[in-house]
């Protein structure tokens, strides 16, 4: 058992040293990433949304569809986004989870919506999904992935757990440079769509009081770290002006329910 252990030790220490230097490496450039069509986005992102569909199940509510689809059309045209480039789709999930994939595609969990106080709170996720979309981190994402993927060449023997160690590497985490900017674009987008930003930083601090930092349980805050700076930066930002309901309490009270409770 100590063997192995030190075997692992001395296998991950390798690895990190040679993600390391692959970083280094103009992998945008040499892999012509900047050129992935928005036609290949779509195909590799169609293959997840295809197996994340086998395992979870969609939520299909018409009704459901039409209250997610008012606030990204609000969020886009406002801020000049083309609405058919955004696509939202909701799983019944128990992870607090939402995430972006290539071509523009929005994976919302139903668990996320549950912890959504107010619509205002949903459309700060989403609208900071679309920052990460319209900023390009997907396609630096892409490169990153790619890159690491090379390190397997290196590997000999043992692919499956080189493959399991370099998918934990690159779990779809942005940096820290990344997320601020996501962040600022969202309430930008917001503010822009005349929707109240300060409950993106609400939703924050409620998943933060509520069950601190335990990324076992918040899926979203453990690829979306940082919550308590990332809060305080979001009031910075957020004008405090008088804003209009999202939705109506109706709409609102439906979404809800209809994701907590599919088929009600």
């Amino acid at each position: 058992m100590k063997k192995l252990a030190i075997q692992f030790i001395v296998f991950a220490g390798s690895f990190f040293l040679i993600w390391m230097g692959l970083a280094q490496l103009p992998w945008t450039k040499w892999l012509h990433a900047q050129n992935f069509s928005a036609k290949r986005q779509k195909a590799m992102s169609d293959v997840f949304i295809k197996a994340y569909g086998l395992k979870n199940r969609s939520i299909s509510d018409e009704s459901v569809k039409k209250i997610v689809d008012t606030i990204k059309r609000r969020i886009c045209i406002s801020n000049k986004i083309d609405t058919a480039t955004i696509h939202i789709y909701i799983y019944q999930n128990p992870e607090i989870n939402a995430y972006s994939l290539p071509g523009g595609n929005i994976m919302v969990n139903t668990a996320l919506i549950a912890q959504c106080s107010n619509p205002e709170m949903l459309a700060g996720v989403i609208a900071h999904e679309i920052g990460h979309i319209e900023s390009g981190h997907i396609k630096k994402r892409m490169v990153k992935e790619i890159a690491l993927s090379v390190a397997m060449l290196f590997g000999g023997d043992n692919l499956g757990i080189i493959k399991t160690v370099l998918k934990e590497l690159s779990s779809g985490k942005f940096d820290r440079t990344q997320e601020t900017e996501a962040d600022t674009k969202a309430v930008q987008y917001l503010m822009t769509a005349g929707i109240n930003p300060l409950p993106m930083a609400d939703f924050f601090d409620k998943l933060q009081h509520s069950h601190g930092d335990t990324p076992e349980i918040l899926e979203w805050l453990s690829t979306h770290p940082n919550s308590k700076e990332r809060a305080i930066l979001i009031r910075k930002l957020s004008s405090r002006r008088p804003y209009p309901a999202l939705l109506s309490d109706s709409s609102w009270h439906y979404l809800r329910k209809a994701t907590t409770n599919p088929g009600f």
